[in-house]
């Protein structure tokens, strides 16, 4: 009887514990819905970042990272369900439009079944730079580029070698349908 009762325990101490990480988990994703939609208010990001820091710390980053890659894929294959075609036209219309009119700067070089982008301005990387925290915005934002791709069609391959959030002189997107 008292092994049942300690096991009866160490299962309830468990599934306490279990309930703290879910309630953690949503705490953390609400914080990054919140990081991501401050960037264009550098005071209220920074301020955010720093309750970051407080509450989760650097030890919280890979949990960020699978929270920002589950949430992405799954918002980009939703969009993508919604469009006739998901081409890297599709894609490069969608993303890089917005980004556009938000204040990027880029150029595209396209090929039959590629293109490269070259990004010489990102409102993004603007933001965090503005506020030192450039870590910050590979993780919360420059993160989410491989998982746009995944969700919207994973038959687009994809690959970033510079950044300017990494004080690269460029972004370098490049996209190319697998055949």
């Amino acid at each position: 009887m008292a092994a049942l009762s300690h096991s009866l325990l160490r299962i309830s101490a468990s599934t306490k514990d279990m309930t703290q990480v879910d309630t953690r988990a949503d705490e953390l994703t609400e914080l990054i819905r919140q990081i991501r939609g401050a960037r264009p208010n550098p005071k209220k990001l920074k301020a955010l970042l720093e309750k970051y820091e407080r509450e989760f710390g650097f030890e919280a980053e890979k949990q960020a990272l699978d929270i920002i890659a589950k949430t992405t894929t799954r918002a980009w294959s939703k969009l993508a369900e919604e469009r006739e075609s998901r081409g890297i036209d599709d894609l490069l219309d969608m993303l890089w439009g917005s980004f556009e009119q938000a204040g990027g700067v880029f150029t595209v070089e396209r090929t039959e079944d590629s293109a490269q982008i070259h990004c010489t301005r990102c409102p993004i990387a603007d933001s965090y730079l503005s506020i030192g925290k450039p870590k910050y915005g590979l993780i919360f934002h420059c993160s989410t580029d491989p998982h746009i791709v995944a969700g919207f069609n994973p038959e687009i391959e994809f690959r970033v070698t510079k950044r300017l959030m990494s004080g690269d002189d460029c972004c370098d997107h490049y996209y190319r349908l697998r055949r």
